[in-house]
């Protein structure tokens, strides 16, 4: 439920009760106001927790690219090996012996120089980013809590009316503010 879809049930709760005086008169306006309180934090975390999805979307697919990038770069370093003991077999007792040699050397320089840095970097970046990922899809998770609470918060004020309990919007009350907490925590995290 959207922060704006809360704002119109309550709406036609709180309409339901207008004529309403005394306590429950009392009560509707206390339950308005915390549900518009509320609504303003479930709107905020939504919208976090949608760029959190956006975010944990994007970490992936970068995260699918340096894993293509090192499986490549280990094909390439796989090749340039094999083909610099080939051409060491095959140049042995062979005229061209020296240059199959001095290409095979070449190779194994290669591998030394710049696949195996490569294949270093590569696995460092990948390590890094998991945790990057973990640690969005760990906000991502807070900002989803968050809403539920404020969510399920925005319901509990507006059922206090219609049952004129207090207690239900003084629940509705603490599970705001857990919302706000989980809010805040992700925020923070």
């Amino acid at each position: 439920m959207e922060s704006h879809e809360a704002l119109k049930r309550f709406e036609k709760v709180v309409q339901g009760h207008e004529d309403s005086e005394g306590d429950g008169g009392k009560l509707a306006r206390a339950a308005a106001i915390a549900v518009a309180v509320l609504a303003a934090f479930l709107a905020v975390a939504t919208y976090l927790g949608n760029q959190a999805t956006t975010r944990v979307i994007t970490e992936e697919t970068k995260g699918a690219d340096t894993q293509a990038r090192f499986e490549a770069n280990d094909i390439k370093t796989t090749v340039a090996t094999s083909d610099a003991v080939l051409l060491r077999v095959v140049g042995t007792g062979n005229p061209k012996e020296a240059t199959a040699v001095a290409k095979a050397e070449e190779l194994e320089s290669r591998v030394q120089t710049e696949l195996k840095p490569t294949d270093q970097a590569l696995s460092a970046k990948i390590g890094a980013d998991q945790t990057d990922r973990s640690r969005v899809e760990q906000r991502h998770k807070l900002y989803a809590v968050s809403e539920v609470a404020l969510q399920v918060a925005i319901v509990l004020a507006g059922i206090s009316i219609l049952v004129r309990r207090q207690w239900l919007l003084a629940c509705g009350g603490l599970l705001g503010a857990t919302g706000v907490g989980f809010l805040i925590v992700g925020l923070t995290y």
